[in-house]
């Protein structure tokens, strides 16, 4: 199996930040009782993407790579977070786990096998306490 290319990668998370803009365009109408849902979420989106703008600029590979890693990683969290913590929450009548499924994940295995690679370290596929199944659609 070979790595994404910088290309590649650069592609997933431009199509990553055009969901999320696409998404903080259609925020007009927040129904108060699920206003802790949508918060979280866009918070994590601010931590997901905070240093895509500078990563893109520099064209740097390898800090495109990590990235990708701590993208794939942050939004695998946010699925399992919202399904647990917020699972009615909703915007514009669309459920937020819908939502958060919208973004690309095309080079998350490439990516966990770059960083055990990089690091010696196993990354699990389960959040660090527990493992729902049916959780990883």
């Amino acid at each position: 199996m070979t790595a994404p290319t910088y290309l590649e990668l650069k592609k997933e998370l431009i199509t990553a930040l055009d969901i999320h803009i696409d998404l903080l365009k259609d925020t007009s109408l927040i129904a108060p009782e699920h206003l802790d849902g949508i918060m979280f979420m866009m918070r994590s989106f601010g931590f997901m993407l905070d240093r895509a703008p500078k990563v893109l600029l520099d064209e740097d590979s390898e800090e495109m790579n990590f990235l990708m890693f701590q993208y794939y990683s942050l939004l695998s969290e946010l699925k399992y977070n919202l399904r647990l913590n917020y699972p009615h929450a909703k915007l514009q009548s669309r459920p937020l786990t819908d939502i958060v499924q919208s973004f690309p994940t095309t080079y998350e295995n490439d990516m966990k096998i770059w960083w055990e690679g990089l690091t010696g370290l196993h990354v699990d596929d389960s959040k660090q306490t527990i493992e729902i199944n049916d959780l990883n659609d």
